[in-house]
């Protein structure tokens, strides 16, 4: 089955305070608008921002609620999702563009600052007691792999013997 969806990732900075929907269907909806700038180089080598790219969110389900307890207006993040572009006729005429993104993972860009990190459980979880701590599965000890022995001694022939060791690949 091919996956015909626009995935992209958008780093930018949050336009307006996350705002948290809860439909009639009981689904909830994060929306918040990112802003992206392009950085251009002057003739005379300095940089310059280029236009402004606004992208509409939208986070679903636990995304949403834990991007709702993380993400504040001005801050820079990381959306990854699928973009859907629209197009539309404004009251004055013409055509207006609009980019949606459905978002299906958020985070904080940590080139410009630090972010904790609070595990919120799997979904079906959250509802019922704390997870007890996870334990790692036992694993049998895997076998030690034969090494080649070399002779010892000063009438050793180590040119051979390093020889048969060498396996640079190229």
């Amino acid at each position: 089955m091919a996956d015909n969806n626009n995935t992209i990732t958008v780093v930018g900075r949050i336009g307006q305070e996350p705002e948290l929907h809860t439909l009639a269907n009981g689904q909830e909806v994060l929306n918040f608008r990112v802003a992206t700038n392009e950085r251009k180089r002057a003739a005379d080598g300095s940089f310059f921002d280029g236009p402004t790219s606004w992208f509409q969110v939208a986070a679903w389900g636990t995304l949403a609620r834990n991007a709702q307890l993380s993400f504040h207006r001005g801050q820079r993040v990381v959306v990854y999702g699928i973009l859907r572009v629209t197009e539309f006729q404004p009251q004055g005429g013409g055509r207006t563009y609009k980019a949606e993104l459905r978002a299906t993972a958020l985070g904080h860009d940590l080139t410009w600052g630090t972010s904790t990190f609070t595990d919120a459980g799997r979904p079906s979880q959250q509802q019922q007691q704390p997870e007890a701590p996870r334990r790692e599965p036992e694993r049998e000890p895997e076998p030690e792999p034969e090494r080649e022995t070399v002779p010892a001694g000063p009438a050793a022939d180590w040119s051979s013997s390093l020889a048969q060791l060498d396996d640079t690949p190229f």
